[in-house]
């Protein structure tokens, strides 16, 4: 192992990480007001899908840029990186608070829960890597020897986040199919077949979180 095995720009991160990651947790333990009721689940899940989507993927692109170039910027530029990394932090924290504070109708309401819980699991993963991060650069011998890397200096450590997909994005792409044909019978044709589209679509979009959460960032 080498006497400085924390790159430079991994330290500057760091001192980011450990208040992003105490101010998520703060957050998520914070339970906000309640304001409104779901007048529309399937444009709620449609709006909310789209938000992760687009947060998720910053904040993993942004990870990947400071990740791969840690040798070749000054300071400055990974406190930009920070920056981004709050800003999309920051975003999903809101849309998770803006989904809590409504009221879903009876019929609604496993599609809600469903909905909270993915920001959960998406949050905890977030978590999770920023308090991993933190713990390996308050004592790198030990996370290294924790991975079971050489302490020769010759090993790599992996801090990249690979992010799972939740279990309830296909239990709530289900539920929004259910929902749909459920509509159809109790309602008339012209009606129902707006809210089948809103389904469609918003099944598309959860169901399109699968195929890029795996290993982004």
């Amino acid at each position: 192992m080498t006497d400085d095995p924390v790159p430079r720009p991994l330290v500057v991160l760091g001192e980011h990480f450990r208040p992003m990651a105490e101010r998520l947790g703060k957050r998520m333990d914070e339970v906000p007001v309640e304001a409104g009721e779901v007048s529309d689940i399937f444009g709620l899940v449609d709006e909310h899908t789209e938000l992760l989507t687009d947060h998720v993927v910053a904040f993993g692109e942004a990870i990947s840029e400071g990740l791969g170039r840690l040798t070749h910027e000054a300071d400055e530029y990974f406190h930009e990186v920070a920056s981004r990394l709050n800003a999309e932090l920051e975003g999903l924290l809101d849309g998770y608070d803006d989904v809590r504070r409504l009221k879903p109708h009876e019929e609604d309401f496993e599609g809600w829960v469903l909905l909270v819980e993915i920001y959960e699991e998406t949050l905890f993963q977030i978590q999770f890597w920023l308090e991993e991060v933190v713990e390996f650069l308050d004592d790198p011998v030990a996370g290294v020897k924790k991975r079971g890397i050489p302490a020769d200096g010759n090993g790599a450590v992996n801090l990249r986040l690979e992010m799972q997909s939740p279990r309830q994005v296909r239990q709530l792409t289900r539920w929004l199919q259910s929902r749909g044909r459920d509509l159809r019978v109790a309602q008339e044709k012209s009606w129902a077949q707006e809210h089948r589209r809103r389904a469609h679509r918003a099944g598309l979009i959860v169901g399109s979180l699968i195929g890029w959460w795996t290993g982004k960032g």
